[in-house]
């Protein structure tokens, strides 16, 4: 049994297909079909049940797949370090967020960090915080930037405060608040409110606000919140940073009484060494934050 068979035989497993794993691995299906009977004779089990429509792992397929999948992954990582001794960052890297921060601007990190170190493949998430927060602890993401306040996170988990943003109120021009210059918390009870969906920050700062919110309308896409806001469905809050830059004619932007920050973090996994990508880019944005005024 060697890595090249455990390779071949998870590229058939995900794929349910000899014919599209051998296209993902550029190799003939013949010589993908023959190193995975061989596995198979070696270890004298069944590891795929094959019939004339799919590809199906046995019960000893899955046991054999959940180690091999480690020692590959163990076998990457060896790869990685010894590049990035070298001085050479390669391999993935999978990011969660990419939130809002006034005077920073985490796209522009992410594209400046991807032109410094093209070895390495970037994947970026966006969902509501609570989610990518429970891919990362199932390890399917590297980091997470998120408006998350890393003293609420699981013993797993760990983090960074990067900055602190301010949350606004929007709310079409036309709406008695908005001859308001500042909103007073109470003002929002009764309000029609558009929101994120359940897990998100901002979702539950609203329902922090507000005793029993008025949630007329649930959207996870920023652009059509913002004008479902501006047509008058209801308003909601914002990080400042997106819409600092709104005309008023557009939609109206006001800051509460009391202000509300909340903070922006970056988080990973506790008590596991990172990946040399995902060391570099946390060393990248902690750089870029240092830099911030």
């Amino acid at each position: 049994m060697d890595l090249r068979q455990l390779r071949y035989l998870d590229a058939v497993a995900r794929a349910r297909s000899f014919t599209a794993a051998a296209l993902d691995l550029h190799i003939a299906q013949s010589a993908l079909s023959q190193q995975v009977a061989k596995l198979e004779r070696e270890l004298g089990v069944e590891l795929l049940k094959r019939t004339t429509r799919k590809v199906e792992t046995t019960e000893a397929g899955e046991l054999v797949l959940a180690r091999g999948r480690r020692a590959l992954a163990e076998a990457a990582a060896i790869r990685e370090d010894l590049d990035a001794l070298h001085g050479l960052v390669r391999g993935s890297l999978k990011i969660g967020g990419v939130p809002p921060m006034s005077g920073l601007h985490p796209a522009r990190l992410i594209a400046e960090f991807g032109a410094r170190h093209p070895g390495i493949d970037i994947t970026i998430r966006e969902d509501v915080a609570q989610l990518l927060i429970d891919e990362l602890a199932a390890g399917r993401l590297d980091l997470v930037l998120s408006l998350t306040d890393v003293r609420t996170l699981p013993p797993s988990l760990t983090g960074r405060r990067l900055v602190e943003e301010e949350l606004v109120l929007i709310l079409a021009p036309d709406h008695p608040l908005a001859q308001r210059k500042r909103i007073p918390h109470a003002a929002l009870t009764g309000e029609r409110l558009v929101a994120y969906g359940e897990g998100s920050v901002l979702r539950a700062e609203l329902e922090r606000l507000v005793d029993e919110p008025n949630v007329i309308a649930e959207v996870n896409e920023l652009v059509t919140l913002r004008e479902l806001v501006a047509l008058g469905l209801g308003v909601t809050l914002m990080p400042k940073a997106v819409v600092a830059a709104t005309p008023p004619t557009t939609l109206a932007v006001r800051p509460l009484h009391p202000r509300l920050r909340v903070p922006v973090a970056m988080i990973w996994r506790a008590h596991e060494q990172p990946t040399p990508a995902a060391a570099a880019f946390r060393e990248h944005v902690l750089a870029a934050v240092a830099r911030h005024p």
